[in-house]
């Protein structure tokens, strides 16, 4: 046998997987179980110390056996126990993190022996939410009265990190989660609900704070992105983003179809599924994707731009252009952007619209003296689907490369010298009848081309952008549109529109795409063109 661990860059430890396929019932008959090392913390911590020196697979194996003793002993659950498995959980994922290491990142040279590691993982996983388990039957059979039933919240988010874990790596051999596990973890949720823990914030370790609606949503996001079509490494890296995006996602109880996209039946064996009109039920759960969609549209704008300072919780292996590739996947399970803007939408016969697409189209078409932009930029032509207070529904007589997601836009009646709209494709697909389809959401029904000019900086340039008024009919409130080199948070700028000057300072972005974005400002002060600031 090799040496062994993964002190010769995995090679031993590899080896020593295969080895063990064979002869883990031969050690079995062997190994000498040490006794009352799950006595009480002091013991179990003497006992952990022991496997440092032990390969990591076979440390997690002893691991195992432990925890399966602990599973039979009939001993009443305790406040002692209960620290002993919660101290044993926290010290063997250095254990969990290496081994999984190796799974995903030497899938090649594991070959048979991923069939071995992929079972103590998952034999792992499942132990640890039933010990868990054990601790909140005993509390709910006691009615709360047990000495120990204080840690209810963090030991049913525990329960649900493990289970969570064992789904994942399901996912890794085709494995969908059953109907009954469904019922599990709804019930779960229905707990944390009832008994107001729900968004109580707990260790899940020593370095991780979450709670029980964070992990329960966790593991339908996950689910909702048909897992088993991805490849490990890139299950891995969603799984790593929800980690960090989970709770930008709000389960809700009264659902409303023109806000929320998505929902759980409590009282079925099913995931998540989209939410329809028809639909109402008090054991529905709700949820909106406009923090998430925000998100995703952040971090794809960071990447594309070569921008990882604000987007760590993409992961070291995050790399583009796959990584990119992947958000946009997850982003078309995710949100939806057809399902989450639609407002009531009425169908529309016989109108047409007239089309410019991006920045400089905009800029050019908004020059209060330029009625005729068209003859400088070519307008594309749509056929008026349905409409909605937020958008439209548009399709088209040909294909067409500019209306790409994520553009700018204007639109305006065919034919009409009326006022131009702005809004944003969120979505682009082939209609029934092969033609390409678009969603554009409304984000101002008047926009106007101002003026900035820098305050704090030996710069004399003039910065065009788009004012958009408040939208009070969808509450929407006044933003700024820049090219993305433009915009710094924080940065002071006099903005002149008219025969007004207003100090403003930029603040967060709400919206971006590959070469915009659209960000919220603090007015600090206005002054007339002629007249100065005190």
């Amino acid at each position: 046998m090799l040496a062994s661990g993964f002190r010769m860059k995995y090679a031993g430890q590899i080896s020593y997987i295969h080895g063990m396929v064979f002869m883990f019932n031969l050690l079995a008959l062997f190994h000498k179980k040490q006794t009352g090392f799950f006595a009480n913390v002091k013991a179990v911590d003497q006992w952990l110390q022991t496997l440092n020196h032990e390969d990591e697979y076979e440390a997690q194996k002893q691991i195992i056996e432990g925890l399966t003793d602990f599973l039979k002993n009939h001993e009443a659950p305790s406040k002692e126990r209960l620290k002993v498995l919660m101290h044993l959980d926290e010290a063997s994922q250095v254990f969990q993190n290496r081994l999984g290491s190796a799974y995903f990142h030497h899938q090649a040279e594991l070959k048979r022996a991923e069939d071995a590691l992929w079972k103590s993982m998952t034999t792992l996983f499942s132990q640890f939410a039933h010990a868990y388990q054990l601790f909140i039957r005993e509390i709910v059979a006691q009615r709360g009265k047990t000495e120990f039933s204080r840690y209810l919240p963090t030991i049913t988010a525990r329960a649900l990190r493990y289970y969570g874990l064992h789904i994942k790596w399901g996912y890794f051999h085709q494995e969908p989660v059953q109907p009954v596990m469904w019922k599990r973890l709804h019930k779960y949720y229905q707990m944390c609900e009832e008994s107001h823990f729900a968004s109580t914030e707990v260790s899940l370790d020593s370095k991780r704070v979450s709670n029980c609606s964070n992990e329960y949503m966790h593991i339908l996001l996950l689910d909702m992105i048909k897992p088993m079509t991805l490849k490990p490494s890139q299950l891995k890296m969603v799984d790593h983003w929800l980690d960090h995006w989970a709770h930008l996602v709000e389960l809700d109880r009264d659902c409303n179809p023109d806000t929320h996209m998505h929902c759980v039946d409590l009282s079925t064996g099913a995931g998540a599924r989209k939410l329809l009109e028809e639909m109402h039920s008090s054991t529905l759960r709700c949820w909106s994707m406009a923090d998430l969609y925000l998100q995703i549209r952040k971090s794809r704008a960071g990447l594309s731009e070569g921008d990882w300072s604000e987007h760590v919780e993409l992961g070291e292996d995050c790399v583009v252009p796959d990584c990119i590739e992947l958000l946009d996947y997850v982003a078309r399970y995710w949100i939806r952007p057809e399902a989450a803007r639609r407002l009531h939408r009425a169908p529309v016969e016989d109108r047409m619209i007239e089309m410019a697409c991006g920045v400089g189209a905009i800029y050019s078409c908004l020059q209060p003296a330029d009625k005729h932009c068209g003859s400088k930029i070519p307008f594309e032509h749509w056929a008026v689907q349905d409409e909605s207070d937020g958008g439209y529904g548009l399709v088209e007589a040909r294909h067409t490369e500019r209306a790409q997601e994520g553009k700018l836009v204007l639109v305006k009646p065919t034919g009409h010298d009326g006022n131009w709209e702005i809004g944003v494709v969120r979505w682009k697909r082939d209609g029934e009848s092969g033609l390409p389809a678009l969603g554009v959401e409304r984000l101002s029904d008047d926009p106007k081309q101002v003026t900035l000019t820098c305050v704090e900086e030996n710069e004399a340039r003039s910065i065009k952008t788009v004012f958009l008024p408040k939208l009070y009919q969808r509450d929407i409130d006044s933003s700024l549109i820049l090219k993305t080199p433009d915009y710094r948070d924080g940065r002071l700028l006099d903005m002149h529109y008219r025969n007004n000057i207003f100090r403003i300072r930029l603040t967060e972005v709400v919206d971006s795409g590959e070469e915009w974005v659209r960000t919220h400002f603090d007015l600090l002060g206005n002054r007339s063109a002629q007249s100065k600031y005190d």
